[in-house]
């Protein structure tokens, strides 16, 4: 009865005016991991960027809403996420911006549009066999000013990234390093082409595309970056396969080669996952990581766990009976008894 009233009462504030909707979400990816490196092996728990945050939008008018984002990085195993400060919390994309009909402008910490070009191709992202141990381009960048463009008809959007340079006093200003990119999004095809200038010392060129066809999706990554000191230019691919298997699993496999941060490097990875529901999954992967420098060599085997999780708080502001009310919803995703409404005049 009290779940009824909670969902009639929502619809009835969602019909006036909108005030702010912030969500409180995160999500916890642990993984029991045996890595065998050709000089020791180990077994251990690991923390993939868990992480916790907070996301909304408030209406400003003039068909404008302000977004925000702010999102740490924790770790439930050891209890430091960024252990080169020795700290609990690491950051991660946090911003604030404006969206409006002509696209969305926001500034302070982001992934790069190159990085984000492939977010959705890397079948193994944040775990042991992240692409990041191939090919350069990973990056999350301070000091940023992203624009995006809305998706036009015909599924074509871009993105541009301003970032102030930090190594020299010659070499520190807005936009003295860019990142950007065009993407194409249709209902069975998926394809971008991004570039980074001077990003942590490379020009890189990114090309990339997916292909969902019924129960397999299949995707491609090609890359070519150059060091700018050493004027050192190298290519990479990626490629990569999955299969749904009934209404819960998948099978993957991914491929990746590349000279560019490891001499002869190859990457095979292979995993299964298996949903339970929207928000909680168990999986397994096995990655190979292969070069002539013997010491940089290592296979991890993993089981692991991913629970995701929200918290949505609506803020309403309306007016009856010539009377002003704030109307806040609080809808807990997993616990919907536990629902709250608070009418204050």
């Amino acid at each position: 009865m009290n779940r009824k009233i909670f969902y009639c009462l929502t619809v009835l504030v969602t019909s006036l005016s909108l005030s702010a909707e912030t969500t409180f979400y995160g999500k916890l990816w642990i993984t029991a991991e045996y890595e065998n490196n050709n000089v020791t092996s180990e077994s251990n728990l690991v923390s993939n960027a868990s992480r916790i945050g907070f996301k909304g939008d408030l209406e400003a008018g003039n068909k404008l809403s302000v977004i925000y984002q702010l999102e740490y990085e924790v770790d439930p195993v050891d209890g430091t996420a960024d252990e080169s400060k020795g700290r609990s919390l690491k950051q991660r994309n946090s911003f604030m911006g404006l969206k409006g009909s002509y696209g969305t402008l926001f500034l302070g910490t982001h992934d790069t549009a190159f990085k984000k070009s492939v977010s959705k191709i890397d079948l193994f992202n944040d775990l042991a066999s992240d692409i990041k141990n191939i090919l350069h381009g990973e990056n999350r960048m301070n000091d940023f000013v992203g624009f995006t463009t809305p998706t036009s008809e015909r599924g074509l959007s871009a993105t541009l990234n301003a970032i102030r340079g930090t190594e020299d006093l010659n070499n520190n200003k807005l936009g003295d390093h860019l990142s950007y990119s065009l993407n194409y999004r249709g209902e069975n095809f998926y394809a971008a082409i991004a570039l980074d200038s001077d990003v942590k010392g490379y020009d890189s060129t990114r090309y990339s595309i997916r292909i969902p066809r019924g129960i397999y999706n299949f995707g491609v990554i090609y890359q070519q970056s150059k060091k700018i000191s050493t004027n050192k230019s190298d290519n990479g691919f990626v490629i990569n396969a999955s299969r749904k298997i009934g209404t819960k699993g998948e099978l993957k496999i991914q491929l990746a080669e590349s000279d560019m941060k490891l001499p002869e490097g190859r990457q095979s990875t292979y995993g299964y996952d298996y949903k339970l529901n929207e928000q909680f999954k168990i999986f397994f992967f096995y990655t190979d990581l292969s070069t002539s420098n013997f010491a940089k060599e290592k296979e991890v085997a993993a089981v692991g766990f991913e629970l995701k999780f929200w918290h949505l708080i609506l803020i309403f502001v309306t007016e009856l009976s010539h009377k002003k009310f704030l109307i806040e919803v609080t809808r807990n995703t997993y616990e919907p008894e536990k629902n709250i409404i608070r009418v204050n005049k």
